[in-house]
């Protein structure tokens, strides 16, 4: 089965509302430009979320750069893990983890724990992609410890998915099982229970039990398209596609594959496209379906405009 890393989304955690919150609401002007620097953050999060990694990354800089002339370290911090998660879906992995390491350096310094937490669950994401998991198992027992301090549920919830989609990668689906027990009753934001339902998805599927993994990804889906987070939905999209091609059920297998090809394809999402065009392939011909793959072919064409 399919590796997480290829989707990084839900590995990735901008972790905006950790900092809006610190946001006075007095309108002194300190006030005032801390308020547009979330603003400007929170387009560009908007821009990353619809796959316009470019004006993610200016609005991003934008916001760092007035938070350095400010002498304001959270909204620093932000805009560094969030540079770090455009970083990491271009595929610069080093890029991403020193953005990833600065942002965690300074909110180390501020005790901002939940946001050291995120930084060092993203460093993770990068020893992951990296192909070196034990460099990953330190990152999440870091950002475990840092959720602890912060006596922040949603922040521990966040980590137990992640050592859970950690330890699904590992083949341990034990071990993973009992990290989602632990997030379960505290996982109670939108996102937070959409990935826990994506994971427990993965989990039914390693136990062999495609029934319950269909139901698991179709939760996760329904909870992803309420919240428009669309890059889990072609996620979700991908997983039941390959559960139902495990089950034999090609028809249904193809129709979601076409369904996330389209999702990845509105985010501009080039490689997942790639993939789920040969997912494409595999099943029209194992099905022998006679599906037409030429919108699929064009749509994957490297644009020379």
């Amino acid at each position: 089965m399919w590796n997480r890393a290829t989707f990084p989304k839900r590995w990735l955690w901008l972790g905006l509302a950790a900092f809006l919150l610190g946001c006075a609401a007095q309108p002194t002007p300190f006030a005032q430009q801390t308020q547009r620097i979330n603003d400007i953050s929170i387009q560009g999060e908007q821009s990353f979320s619809q796959g316009n990694l470019k004006r993610a990354t200016h609005n991003f800089s934008r916001a760092l750069t007035m938070s350095r002339s400010v002498d304001y370290p959270k909204g620093a911090a932000q805009q560094l893990n969030n540079l770090g998660a455009v970083a990491l879906e271009e595929g610069n992995l080093p890029k991403a983890r020193d953005l990833f390491t600065q942002a965690y350096n300074l909110n180390y310094a501020q005790q901002e724990w939940v946001a050291a937490s995120i930084n060092q669950a993203n460093l993770a994401s990068v020893a992951q992609k990296l192909g070196n998991p034990a460099a990953a198992a330190r990152h999440l027992s870091a950002a475990q410890s840092a959720a602890q301090v912060s006596q922040s549920r949603p922040a521990l919830a966040r980590v137990y998915l992640q050592w859970a989609s950690f330890y699904l990668d590992e083949n341990d689906p034990a071990t993973a099982a009992n990290f989602l027990d632990w997030a379960r009753p505290i996982a109670t934001t939108p996102e937070l229970k959409a990935t826990l339902a994506h994971h427990q998805g993965r989990l039914a599927l390693a136990r062999g039990d495609t029934g319950q993994a269909l139901q698991d990804f179709q939760q996760a889906l329904h909870i992803d398209r309420a919240i428009l987070d669309r890059s889990s939905m072609a996620s979700d999209l991908f997983s039941l596609a390959q559960v139902e091609q495990t089950r034999g059920n090609l028809p249904a297998a193809w129709s979601y594959f076409v369904r996330a090809f389209d999702v990845f394809a509105g985010l501009d999402q080039r490689p997942q496209m790639l993939r789920c065009l040969k997912k494409l392939r595999e099943v029209n011909r194992q099905g022998q379906l006679g599906h037409s793959l030429e919108r699929f072919k064009k749509l994957t064409q490297p644009n020379t405009s």
